[in-house]
């Protein structure tokens, strides 16, 4: 049987995996229907805290958070991952 740091580990890395998929889902609807910035804001908020709780750096979360618009978006609306960018970084430094 894992013991509760084992299964804190697991569960703490579902979170950042279904936060990645959010964020992914959200920037995807940004580009397509222009709307959902809200949405998009939600999601990096998310996805960037969880990276944060995980201990990861605040360069190691950025290489994530590019990685997950790279593949998103595919560098075909620079304006939205520039956005999407600069949320991410607001948000890992908020409490």
């Amino acid at each position: 049987m894992a013991d509760d740091g084992s299964s804190g580990q697991m569960q703490a890395e579902r979170d950042v995996s279904e936060a990645r998929e959010k964020f992914r889902q959200a920037l995807l609807l940004s580009q397509k229907t222009r709307n959902g910035i809200g949405d998009l804001e939600a999601a990096a908020a998310h996805f960037c805290q969880a990276l944060r709780g995980q201990g990861l750096s605040p360069e190691r979360m950025l290489i994530d958070a590019k990685q997950v618009i790279e593949e998103a978006i595919d560098g075909d609306d620079r304006p939205l991952a520039e956005r999407a960018v600069l949320s991410c970084i607001q948000h890992y430094y908020r409490e």
